[in-house]
């Protein structure tokens, strides 16, 4: 607390040797002995009474609890200290399949269904009706218009293997 080493000690002691001179100086250590011991005490007993205010303040606060368990009712003030805002008692209550149904229905409301566009004018083809997906064959109402989606590539098919008549006579014969 006050930092004091071997040499400051000695420092004081040499210092109040020299003042009090060496009739006196047992006499002031006993009395500052004295002293200390008497302020250790005080502080001993404002600590105790400090330690009993508090203990007395923990029973207040702990009857007054007890006594509003007893008027509220003990299951209303489990309820409170278990679950203060209610979220316990609300998943409990709450039905799972009422709020799946509901969420589905909303789900539907949320769905929004769009006409493709229409076609270009002078087009052989309409257009997708989704991304990547296109349609069956070339549309076309007016018969001038055929044999331009006849002049349209083919897909290409792999030529026959020339020894496929030989695998042929393998199966007859076996």
């Amino acid at each position: 607390m006050f930092d004091l080493s071997w040499s400051h000690i000695a420092i004081l002691l040499l210092v109040a040797l020299l003042v009090l001179g060496p009739k006196e100086l047992p006499n002031a250590i006993r009395t500052g002995a004295s002293l200390l011991r008497q302020a250790r005490r005080m502080a001993g007993e404002f600590r105790s009474g400090v330690d009993e205010l508090v203990r007395e303040a923990e029973l207040d606060e702990t009857r007054r609890s007890i006594q509003q368990a007893m008027s509220e009712g003990v299951e209303n003030t489990i309820a409170k200290q278990v679950d203060p805002s209610g979220e316990i008692k609300a998943a409990i209550e709450a039905d799972p399949l009422a709020e799946a149904a509901a969420e589905e229905k909303a789900a539907e409301a949320e769905i929004i269904v769009h006409d493709p566009p229409p076609a270009p004018p002078h087009s052989l083809e309409p257009p997708a009706t989704e991304p990547g997906e296109q349609s069956a064959g070339p549309a076309s109402d007016h018969p001038a218009d055929a044999p331009a989606a006849a002049m349209t590539p083919a897909e290409p098919q792999a030529p026959e293997a020339p020894n496929a008549g030989a695998e042929g006579d393998l199966k007859k014969s076996a």
